[in-house]
């Protein structure tokens, strides 16, 4: 192995625990609300607290995606390591101190701030990533943080709400993230925008920018990514919620069907990730673009047979959970694949000093299609509920849900076209 393939390595190895840490920061609150009001810190009665507790997770969402080009714009003009380190000690310092919080004003303000700094840092490690990678390594790349991303949120709930006191935990995973990000930032000074292309960035300009976003597939990937994000928002939402009144099987039960689930997640990235990369290095343009509409194609399908699966209601055996659990984990995977490539066909079709700012807008359009998935299930779900029981209905709400993932490949397979002309590469 090389030094510089040594480097890289290294530098994704502590960007992966980085972004680990900081999504089990993230998702840490959702586990230990409960604690939270019994000392205190969550006010309201038995009917009113769990809108205070929501507020805590929607401010900090909203103010964080309202500054997320900020942060896009800073990432091409200061550059990358820089930021996210500074990021990185952001994150760290306001989970240490939402672990010595006192009261729910002080509460919702330092997660106010990390929820500034975490949603900032996604289109920075975006734009990062192609500057460590080169074009034909960018999908384990961007696989090596969607798989942390999905890791971390299992690790929030086993740290936050089964090994640790809450605020011990919080200090805890907010002192590691501060660690990690010194590490990182120390392994990759130098590391200069376009870095692994041996590219000479221009002066950046907004206008530059505006135009690198108008790039024919750039704008299929952004006009794609919110169809695609609205069945994921209801999937990691209301997941568990789903299994109970479909299948009739205890919350416990259902859980452990998700953690299953969120493994099958992080593999889906990995190996969608590492086989475009293997047909990029053959040669294979349009294999980015080849895994993507196979992982749909299947994906799409094995999910339909898992939401539709003729379940015998409240039944826990295993002969009953193994065929649709089989479906929804291979549906998972396979539906998981076009995620890092959706992420390097974009950088293969923007210059570098653009990239942050591009990353920024793609970020809030996916934030926007997450956030949508739960709202749209919950209005589904009460239309059809009108017309039949509520097992069907809940099923026909996420069987629409699911069924916008078409609208995605459809635009998978515009991009076959575009895409091999609008590369960076293919300028040159």
């Amino acid at each position: 192995m090389s030094q510089g393939m040594g480097r890289t390595n290294a530098i994704l190895v502590a960007l992966a625990i980085l972004v680990l840490l900081y999504f089990a920061g993230y998702y840490m609150p959702a586990a230990v609300l409960t604690p939270m009001r019994k000392e205190g810190l969550i006010p309201g009665t038995k009917q009113t607290w769990r809108f205070y507790a929501s507020l805590l997770r929607s401010i900090p969402g909203y103010v964080g995606l309202a500054l997320t080009f900020v942060w896009g714009v800073l990432a091409d003009k200061i550059g990358r390591p820089r930021l996210l380190f500074v990021l990185g000690l952001v994150m760290g310092s306001s989970l240490v101190l939402v672990g010595l919080a006192h009261s729910y004003l002080y509460l919702l303000l330092v997660l106010t701030i990390f929820g500034i700094a975490q949603a900032g840092t996604s289109p920075v490690i975006y734009a990062f990533i192609p500057d460590i990678t080169p074009p034909e390594r960018r999908g384990v790349g961007y696989a090596a943080y969607y798989a942390a991303s999905v890791l971390g949120f299992a690790s929030g709930m086993v740290i936050g709400g089964i090994l640790l006191y809450w605020r011990t935990a919080f200090i805890g995973v907010g002192l590691a993230l501060i660690l990690v990000a010194i590490p990182l930032y120390m392994l990759s000074r130098g590391i200069r925008i376009g870095y692994a292309e041996q590219a000479t960035p221009t002066t950046y300009s907004l206008r530059g920018a505006l135009r690198a976003i108008r790039n024919r597939t750039v704008l299929l990937m952004m006009g794609q990514i919110v169809p695609w994000a609205i069945p994921w928002g209801f999937i990691t939402y209301y997941a568990v919620t789903y299994l109970q009144t479909r299948w009739g099987i205890p919350r416990g039960l259902a859980s452990g069907i998700l953690a299953l689930a969120a493994l099958s997640i992080a593999l889906g990235h990995v190996i969608g990730g590492k086989l475009a990369d293997n047909l990029v290095r053959k040669g294979d343009v349009n294999g980015r673009v080849k895994v993507s509409v196979i992982g749909i194609s299947i994906g799409f399908l094995a999910m339909l047979g898992m939401l539709a699966y003729p379940y015998p209601y409240g039944s826990t055996s295993i002969h009953a959970l193994l065929p649709p659990v089989i479906l929804a984990l291979t549906g998972l995977i396979f539906t998981t694949f076009p995620y890092p490539n959706i992420n390097s066909v974009i950088s293969d079709c923007v210059r570098p000093e653009y990239r942050g700012t591009v990353f920024s807008l793609y970020n809030i359009l996916n934030g926007t299609g997450w956030a949508t998935g739960p709202l749209l299930y919950g209005i589904l779900s009460e239309y059809f509920m009108r017309s039949y029981p509520e097992r069907t209905a809940v099923m026909y709400a996420a069987v629409s849900i699911e069924s916008l993932w078409i609208i995605s490949l459809v635009i998978w397979l515009l991009v076959a076209k575009t895409y091999p002309r609008d590369r960076i590469s293919a300028e040159k």
